[in-house]
């Protein structure tokens, strides 16, 4: 399936990355948790950066996908 804004792959990774600052604003009021906000943290970067890596195979296709049409 290609990747479309609004798809699958978009709609999850925004929704995981809500899920991770759901996290972190309820861990960071809790002591001793700095570790896995900051393993929290990392993923939530991984994410984006996949996100980021979508967006731009998406760019580099639409010129392509205009001419097959």
């Amino acid at each position: 399936m290609q990747y479309e804004p609004g798809t699958i792959d978009c709609h999850v990774f925004m929704e995981c990355k809500e899920q991770i600052e759901k996290m972190l604003l309820r861990l960071y009021k809790i002591d001793n948790t700095e570790h896995i906000c900051d393993q929290l943290q990392s993923v939530y970067k991984q994410i984006e950066g996949m996100h980021e890596l979508k967006k731009i195979k998406r760019k580099k296709n639409l010129p392509n996908q205009a001419l097959i049409k």
